[in-house]
């Protein structure tokens, strides 16, 4: 699938294919990605999915708003949720969430769900941001109150996205994905180091998710790039 390059590189607008191109062959490498999910998931649905890379700056959040975007086109009530606790970027994607106390305030009970979701500016799409980041993210994830939350919103929604951090960096990935249906994992072309990849997606089994496949990412400053491809 040939390169697509962007009108703006620090608006996050024209980044957001699957909304605002959605004929295009870049929106349409999303479509794709989603189509095989959902064949993988014929005999597991694969109704909460996890996406995470190796390291940083592989381009995961990006990926995670417009995958959640291609679902919510299909009329399936999708939550996007920002777990990435320690560099939260979807508030950044969607400036609709800046306002939202998120799942910070859900946790400390200042709000309700239905007041730290938001409503995106795309049908059928929610997000659910960090909101102020917590001091101890690890302790906020192996937290009994996180685990009622995830298991509320999991029988709320048809689909639900979760952008992590990076596994390598910190554990937090590994312990989000033992509670998600599947997980998928970014490659970042000519900047993720096979060694990495490969301990990384060690971790992930370990934890016990399931695989479903790995998105290699072809991104710098100007130009993006996908391909699916199972595990």
């Amino acid at each position: 699938m040939r390169s697509k390059q962007f009108r703006d590189k620090s608006s996050g607008k024209n980044k957001l294919v699957a909304k605002y191109e959605p004929q295009s062959a870049y929106a349409e490498s999303f479509r794709y990605i989603r189509a095989n999910i959902d064949f993988a998931g014929i005999d597991q649905e694969y109704k909460a999915i996890m996406i995470t890379s190796p390291d940083p700056d592989s381009g995961k959040s990006l990926i995670s708003a417009n995958l959640a975007i291609s679902y919510a086109a299909l009329d399936k009530k999708t939550l996007l949720i920002d777990l990435d606790l320690r560099k939260p970027t979807v508030h950044k994607i969607f400036p609709e969430c800046y306002s939202s106390y998120g799942l910070t305030g859900l946790l400390k009970d200042v709000v309700k769900v239905a007041e730290a979701i938001v409503p995106a500016d795309v049908p059928n799409l929610y997000v659910l941001p960090v909101g102020i980041a917590p001091a101890d993210p690890a302790a906020v994830l192996n937290s009994e109150k996180m685990k009622e939350i995830y298991e509320l919103l999991h029988g709320e929604f048809d689909r639900i996205i979760i952008d992590t951090p990076p596994v390598m960096a910190v554990a937090d990935a590994q312990t989000i994905s033992s509670w998600v249906d599947g997980t998928i994992m970014v490659i970042r072309n000519n900047y993720t180091k096979q060694d990495n990849a490969k301990k990384a997606l060690q971790k992930l089994s370990v934890a016990g998710t399931t695989i479903i496949g790995t998105i290699f990412n072809n991104t710098n400053m100007k130009m993006n790039d996908y391909y699916y491809g199972n595990n």
